[in-house]
């Protein structure tokens, strides 16, 4: 019988809890150190509570375990003999108690035998004083994994838990053109219009409890009611046993996980995706976010660091001044892409010659030599149309400011006036980048400053050009010559 008691006291003193608890034991009067688990949040509490599950008798070599008063039975895998002795009927193999013991030992106590409560703060240890002796089971509020790593009075119990890993990122769309992700996924910037997918990662960890994960995306960013969960590359969304995925208030997307289909994928990823529209309230410096976190543990008590994707896009303003450089009014100006392969076709179905605009009339043009097509806004998204005719006119009022134009992506873009005011010269088309990697206000936020001079150019080749005036003028010279010279013999 001795024997055997030794081997419940090693069994029930290293007793690994596979589930969100732990049980510990204390074998005599003294403490319990519990280590909290690598990886917290330094500022993250957690609270571990202690209950007595049976008195202990013994110097720790030789120990008897008896029911504590008030009991008359013990947990299921337990027996208790008539003397009010404790001895283990279980399956466990070496010295570990299996997921059954350890649910019918949590189910067994109640708060009636809890004997005392510690909180830890970041990776402090939280020590348990005067307890008296016993065999402990410990819970904590993170909803881990704990061993006893010690027989001794003063048991030291670390807390096994590993925070739950979560990782969220953009990635690139089916249609790259104009837009542009960092290396990581956790910047972009893209044309207003352009569709974001979104993927976001949760590495489930032993002893899960209490997963719910959190998405909320800015007004900068619509949601196009997409998502799909997986394990192991098959959809569960669709099953309340596995997730539900009502949004919470102030979600844009709430997935919360069962308890009981956690267990049973320890150790794996849930792949979760999603995408959003860039709408035209995002905006340009200060980009529109979308924050992911996850909750785990008791109640939901925890929460991992946030998760954020911003996504910028960027805008083009003009200021128009005459040669005095006063503010001049009624230049009207678009914007253009040069086409290349890769967006040729990404807004429009086909590639027609294109007409840069020059001249005081709108609609005078000439053909270019370059294909362009132009900035158009449709339904509050950036297009890009094939004729010049069909772009978005923007003109300047009489401060001389041009009305913004926004919601760029990355690429180069020409500035050409198409409206001149009368009197006035054309302006030269200005050049300017938009990089996908520059997220600050000289990238993203660029002022073109246009000056027209007064008067009109003549045309210096092609068709007659000024040669006229110099024939008429010659003509004019000699004409002079011959009247002056009939003139004079007459009066001979």
């Amino acid at each position: 019988m001795k024997k055997f008691k030794k081997i419940l006291a090693l069994l029930l003193a290293a007793a690994m809890i596979m589930t969100l608890d732990m049980a510990a034991f204390a074998a005599g009067t003294g403490t319990i150190t519990i280590t909290p688990p690598t990886g917290v949040d330094t500022d993250a509490t957690n609270t571990y509570k202690i209950y007595k599950v049976f008195d202990a008798d013994g110097n720790g070599t030789n120990i008897s375990y008896k029911l504590v008063s008030g009991k008359t039975t013990a947990p299921a895998g337990f027996t208790v003999d008539k003397a009010g002795n404790v001895t283990y009927s279980g399956a466990a193999t070496g010295s570990e108690l299996t997921e059954a013991d350890i649910a019918a030992i949590a189910a067994y106590v109640s708060e009636s035998d809890l004997v005392a409560t510690v909180t830890s703060t970041g990776t402090a240890a939280a020590t348990a004083s005067n307890l008296p002796n016993g065999f402990y089971y410990i819970t904590t509020s993170t909803g881990t994994v704990v061993t006893i790593d010690s027989t001794n009075p003063d048991a030291s119990v670390n807390d096994k838990n590993i925070i739950p890993e979560l990782d969220k990122k953009a990635k690139q769309a089916q249609d790259p053109s104009y837009m542009e992700l960092d290396a990581n996924g956790k910047n972009a910037v893209a044309q207003v219009g352009k569709v974001i997918p979104f993927e976001a990662t949760i590495t489930v960890r032993k002893g899960a409890k209490g997963y719910i994960f959190h998405d909320v995306m800015d007004s900068g960013l619509e949601y196009q009611s997409d998502l799909k969960i997986k394990v192991d590359d098959v959809e569960i969304q669709n099953d309340t046993t596995k997730v539900s995925t009502t949004p919470a208030a102030g979600d844009t997307i709430t997935a919360t996980f069962v308890d009981s289909y956690l267990k049973t994928i320890e150790n794996k990823t849930i792949v979760i995706t999603y995408s959003a529209k860039v709408t035209s309230a995002a905006l340009q410096k200060d980009p529109a976010k979308n924050t992911a976190t996850l909750n785990y543990g008791e109640n939901n008590g925890y929460t991992t660091d946030e998760e954020i994707v911003k996504v910028y896009n960027a805008k083009l303003s003009v200021n128009k001044k005459d040669g005095e450089g006063k503010p001049l009014a009624g230049a009207g100006f678009v914007i253009a892409t040069e086409v290349t392969a890769d967006n040729a076709d990404s807004d429009d179905s086909s590639q027609a010659a294109v007409q840069e605009g020059e001249g005081s009339q709108e609609g005078e043009s000439q053909e270019s030599e370059a294909s362009y097509k132009y900035y158009k806004l449709v339904n509050g998204a950036v297009t890009w149309v094939d004729s010049i005719d069909q772009a978005d006119v923007h003109t300047s009022g009489t401060d001389g400011t041009v009305p913004a134009f926004t919601g760029l992506g990355p690429a180069s873009y020409v500035l050409i006036e198409k409206v001149v005011p009368s009197g006035y010269n054309k302006a030269a088309d200005q050049t300017f980048p938009i990089s996908g990697a520059d997220y600050t206000a000289a990238n993203l936020e660029q002022t073109a400053n246009v000056t027209n001079q007064a008067g009109s150019v003549l045309p210096s080749t092609g068709g007659i050009g000024t040669t006229i005036f110099y024939i008429v003028g010659g003509i004019l010279v000699i004409g002079a010559g011959i009247v002056l010279i009939t003139r004079r013999r007459m009066d001979a």
